[in-house]
């Protein structure tokens, strides 16, 4: 069995990219790793203000929460779907490229927006880091259309 490695941020765009994951890890009875990152922010020391770092474990668990919200909006659990949850610490790209690797994924599936900072203009998003640095092929899901009256 092949797997997908599918990557959200709890944007609305990254629950499509889930929605279309499983509707092919099911067509092809693939395993799916839904993956969920996060980064340990970097301290820029200020004499004006000041606050104490976030507990890792709090920043994991916020990761973790994302993709159980996900899965039971989708009731993911209710299927046969054969599925994973992956927290990993780091820059998302980065993360996800590793996973694709490292499972040997058939496909890496993103969304094309998420819930990224203004950096990202500058720096490029994940799902183009992802098309840049994939081994394997990647499905990059746009956003629905909004249509206003």
């Amino acid at each position: 069995m092949g797997s997908i490695v599918v990557g959200i941020d709890g944007s609305e765009n990254s629950r499509h990219a889930l929605e279309w994951a499983v509707h092919e890890a099911q067509l092809r009875q693939a395993h799916l790793d839904i993956v969920s990152c996060w980064e340990y922010p970097m301290l820029i020391a200020s004499e004006v203000m000041w606050a104490p770092p976030p507990d890792r474990n709090s920043l994991m668990a916020a990761a973790a929460t994302r993709a159980n919200t996900f899965i039971e909006q989708l009731q993911l659990d209710e299927t046969d779907l054969s599925f994973d949850v992956l927290t990993p610490e780091g820059r998302p790209g980065a993360e996800l490229v590793r996973i694709a690797a490292d499972t040997d994924a058939e496909m890496l599936v993103v969304g094309s927006r998420g819930q990224g900072s203004a950096v990202e203009l500058l720096l490029g998003s994940v799902s183009n880091y992802c098309a840049h640095h994939s081994r394997c092929p990647i499905t990059i899901i746009r956003p629905k259309p909004s249509h206003h009256a």
